[in-house]
């Protein structure tokens, strides 16, 4: 068994194995869809280990670029996404092994640290390999409409083309951003990574207010049960009296989308004098469980228990 890094004539070839190794109940698997997530990234393109048998790919491993910031630092960091194994394949620890080396290359490059949000059947390999657990990423979580909506998807349609990211990121000026927080870490908001995220992601739909200046939110509509629960990917305010004014274009929004529930995470650029977010109630323990593992960052007080860390709905979704 050989291991290299992926070069663009595998693509086809990763794709296949993505899709004989996982399938597609979650996200379906496309070349322009590998492309977006893995090279038009705008913190880089993806580390990507392929672990080879007889000139044919048996094993594909990729961490994301990413970047945490604050006012005064930004820490690079990986995240564990794509990973699969040949099903005549499984059980020679090819998984481990491909892990093991790509860890080894980012320290030895500076990356910060690599984290990921895995499933409880993915989980344990993870620990096994150095990752630890600090447990579920807080949430604000609220009741939305009195008289909640029935999903539909043609509802859903008519929404987002109310609230359309086109339309929003044209008007944008592409050196827009949004000065970083203080203190707290979290993902750099401005018109690269946004647009980049949101806009032209081809698996998910979103819709925006985005108010220079003033305020902004990015938010997705997802089905629970026979309802739909509006979920805040970002939020921020760009000065101290933004808080009314985006608290009352999010009322507006929930009276268009009669959600069952509305849920956000802390937002370290949200600035309010309200002791609540949004109205909502906590933070609550209620997020996937996040893992991480040290690299060029011996500890990581600061992301331990999300201490001075604050990850955004729409930086920790499945994707």
């Amino acid at each position: 068994m050989e291991f290299s890094q992926a070069q663009q004539t595998d693509l086809p070839e990763i794709i296949a194995l993505l899709k004989k190794s996982l399938g597609e109940s979650l996200l379906p698997k496309s070349e322009a869809y590998f492309i977006w997530k893995h090279v038009k990234n705008p913190f880089g393109q993806s580390k990507i280990l392929l672990a080879k048998g007889g000139n044919q790919i048996i094993g594909v491993r990729a961490f994301m670029q990413w970047r945490w910031v604050n006012a005064t630092d930004t820490i690079t960091a990986v995240r564990a996404v794509d990973t699969a194994t040949d099903p005549l394949h499984q059980g020679k620890g090819i998984f481990s092994q491909l892990t093991k080396k790509m860890v080894e290359e980012c320290k030895s490059e500076g990356v910060g640290f690599v984290f990921n949000t895995p499933n409880s059947i993915s989980m344990p390999g993870y620990l096994k390999l150095g990752w630890y657990a600090i447990g579920r990423m807080p949430l604000y979580i609220g009741p939305g409409s009195m008289t909640p909506r029935l999903f539909s998807e043609k509802a859903m349609e008519k929404i987002y083309a109310g609230y359309s990211t086109k339309d929003v990121f044209h008007k944008l000026n592409k050196d827009w951003s949004v000065s970083p927080a203080p203190i707290v870490m979290h993902t750099p908001v401005n018109y690269a990574y946004l647009n980049w995220r949101y806009n032209e992601c081809p698996v998910a739909d979103y819709g925006a207010v985005i108010e220079p200046g003033q305020f902004g939110f990015i938010f997705r509509l997802k089905k629970v049960n026979r309802f739909i629960e509006l979920r805040i990917c970002e939020l921020w305010t760009e000065n101290t009296h933004a808080d009314k004014l985006a608290k009352k274009a999010i009322k507006k929004l929930i009276r268009a989308t009669r959600p069952v529930l509305v849920s956000c995470a802390p937002s370290p650029l949200f600035e309010t004098s309200k002791k609540r977010i949004l109205g909502l109630f906590g933070p609550m323990k209620k997020g996937p469980v996040v893992t991480l593992r040290p690299l060029a960052i011996d500890k990581l007080n600061i992301f331990n228990e999300f201490n001075k860390w604050n990850p955004s709905i729409g930086s920790m979704e499945l994707f």
